[in-house]
This record gives structure tokens, C-alpha cells and sequence, in this order.
């Protein structure tokens, strides 16, 4: 295949494989933006539970204690009634009888009433610090959740850029190279395209009796390597050996010490 040709056949390559990679990354971005957006909904139905759940422990908390509450108003109000129903310093102060061990009995009895009003309102304590704690810890728990859910959609995610635009061959050169066959016959005289400017990987490898430099290198875009010299250096050297082509320089090898081969 001519080089022309296949400068033609790369660039196709390479606009097809361009192609191929940007419509890759847009399937990659709108499947990740649509799992993003998923995940911000499901996160969003999350926190509104939690929320309801930290509400509703605040008012289980709240009712529990107003239960407590009320039972303790009905043991206050039994034990008063049994305390009037079953007191004997009562008793003993309705029949006329108020001396020292009435009074006595009736320090007794108030004392014990006491003793048990303190009990019950301790218990009423103990309770609100229980529920209290069972309270915060569900709500806190709750809220670690919350956390835990708002930590998957944080970040919204970042396309990734666009793939970097392929570097097309000049098919113009590459034809041009075509037309001098890098090594063969123009006008019956054995010459190479030998210009700096269509080189590249340029190596100094030893020097001809007549003082020309000689390289290895290879064309620009191609693989095979080459071992020759440089026309700019020809020029100064043996004019005569140089013939331009389209603005190129190619060296009459036939006129120099030095041969054109593959390396």
C-alpha cells in the first residue's frame, strides 16, 4: 500500500476510534448521572423517614411521661384516700382523744405518707431519665443514618473529558513521499528524501571520508528505520548531489560516500 494510502487508511483510523471513545464516555456519563439522580431521590425519601422517626420518638417519649404522669396522680390520690379511710390518729382525734400519743400516731402516719408520695415521684424520676435516654440514643441513631445516606450523594459526580483529538497524518506529504519513493529512480538518478523536516528519531552514528554525517532515522509517521545522511549537510558539502522536489530536499546518493539502506 502506498504511503498515501495508508495515511488516508490512518486517519480513518483514527477519526472512527475518536468516535467510538466519545460515544463510549457519553454511555458511561448518562448511566452514572441517572444512578447519581437515583441515589438523590432515595436519599431524599431517607432523611424525610428519619426525620418522621426522630419526630415520632420525641412524641413516644413524651407520651410515656405523661403516663407515668397520670398513674402517679392516681397512686397520690389512693394513697391520701386511704390515708384519710384507715388513719388511726383520725380515729382516735374524731373520738376526743388528743394527747401525747395521738399526736404521736399521727407524726407516724403522715411520715409514712410522705416516705410514699417521695417514692412514687421517684420512680416518676427514674422513669423520665429512662425514657429520656432510650429517646436519644433512637434519635441519634437515626441521625447517624441521615449521615451515612447524604455521605453516597455528597459529591456529584464529574464527566470524565472529552478524549483528545486525534493527530491526522498529512496525506499530502505522505503522497509526496510516494512520489519520490523515499529511495528509488528520478530522472535515472538514485536519490532519497533526505530533509530534515520529514525526519524524526535522528541518531549520529559515525561520520563518511568526506566529512558528511551519518544517521539513522525514520520518516515521520513510518516505522522503518533508515540509515543515510542529512541534505542540509550534502548542500554545503556536495551542492551538486541535492535535488529539490515541491520544496523538499532529496540527495543523489550516487554523487556521495554514503549509501542509502535500511538500518
Amino acid at each position: 500500500m502506498c504511503l498515501g494510502a495508508q495515511a488516508r487508511a490512518a486517519n480513518e483510523n483514527a477519526r472512527r476510534r475518536y468516535k467510538y471513545e466519545n460515544e463510549r464516555r457519553e454511555r458511561n456519563w448518562m448511566q452514572t448521572i441517572s444512578i447519581y439522580n437515583a441515589q438523590k431521590v432515595k436519599y431524599q425519601e431517607d432523611v424525610d423517614n428519619a426525620s418522621l422517626g426522630q419526630a415520632q420518638a420525641k412524641v413516644d417519649q413524651q407520651q410515656a411521661m405523661d403516663r407515668a404522669r397520670g398513674e402517679a396522680q392516681l397512686k397520690y390520690q389512693e394513697l391520701f384516700e386511704k390515708l384519710q379511710k384507715d388513719s388511726s390518729y383520725g380515729k382516735l382525734a374524731a373520738s376526743g382523744r388528743t394527747g401525747q400519743s395521738t399526736r404521736r400516731i399521727g407524726t407516724l402516719e403522715f411520715a409514712k405518707y410522705g416516705r410514699d408520695v417521695s417514692k412514687i415521684a421517684r420512680a416518676v424520676q427514674l422513669n423520665d431519665i429512662e425514657l429520656a435516654r432510650k429517646s436519644s440514643k433512637q434519635i441519634a441513631a437515626l441521625k447517624g443514618f441521615k449521615d451515612q445516606a447524604f455521605a453516597k450523594v455528597a459529591f456529584q459526580p464529574v464527566e470524565t473529558p472529552a478524549p483528545p483529538q486525534p493527530v491526522m497524518q498529512s496525506v499530502g506529504a505522505a503522497a509526496f513521499m510516494d512520489a519520490l519513493s523515499i529511495g528509488g529512480q528520478i530522472a535515472g538518478i538514485y536519490t532519497a528524501f533526505s530533509d530534515k523536516r520529514l525526519k524524526e528519531n535522528i541518531k549520529q552514528i559515525g561520520k563518511s571520508i568526506s566529512g558528511l554525517g551519518i544517521y539513522t532515522f525514520n520518516y515521520i509517521g513510518q516505522a522503518t528505520k533508515y540509515i543515510g545522511t542529512m541534505a542540509d549537510e550534502v548542500l554545503k558539502v556536495k551542492p551538486e548531489a541535492v535535488i529539490v522536489r515541491n520544496g523538499y530536499m532529496a540527495v543523489n546518493y550516487d554523487l556521495i560516500d554514503i549509501n542509502f539502506e535500511v538500518a
